[in-house]
């Protein structure tokens, strides 16, 4: 009798998870609100797997505020391109340690073969002040992170390349 449950349950379960992959508005519903933003952005490549990277922001609550947190992912991309499913998730532990009240991210750079590096932003209202980090990941999940040039900065740098051109 036992079997019979559980295979019922796992046909049941089967045509359910046939049935939200086919159904957007669904897949979208499940989506946590602590989600805040996704990207997607690079390629890597590891023996046999291959793929793309994936940065998920998370804003969650932190007594009277919220506190972001940054997790990357290589995403393994199936040799036809039609599915994906999760190689490995880095949480990045320096974001977390930061205890930014929100975090917006960006591609920095994604040219460079097998890592792509992202930079992370925050607004802070109560200092009224911009916090940026750069944040980079490799085909092996190795992650550096690093403090930002000011936005402002890099933009006159590449006016000032521009103009040396």
């Amino acid at each position: 009798m036992y079997a019979r449950i559980a295979a019922t349950l796992i046909v049941a379960c089967l045509t359910l998870s046939s049935a939200r992959a086919q159904d957007a508005e669904k897949l979208t519903l499940a989506v946590p609100p602590e989600v805040t933003e996704v990207a997607t952005a690079g390629t890597w490549s590891d023996g046999d797997a291959s793929g793309v990277f994936r940065a998920t922001v998370l804003t969650v609550a932190a007594g009277d505020t919220t506190q972001a947190h940054l997790v990357l992912q290589l995403m393994a991309v199936s040799p036809d391109g039609n599915t994906s499913k999760v190689f490995k998730t880095v949480p990045v532990k320096k974001i977390a340690d930061k205890k930014l009240p929100n975090a917006f991210l960006a591609v920095e750079e994604d040219g460079t073969e097998n890592e792509v590096t992202w930079r992370v932003t925050s607004y802070d209202s109560n200092s009224n002040a911009d916090i940026g980090v750069l944040v980079t990941i490799n085909a092996k999940g190795d992650v550096e992170v690093k403090e930002a040039p000011k936005e402002e900065d890099t933009a006159a740098q590449q006016q000032n390349s521009e103009k040396s051109k």
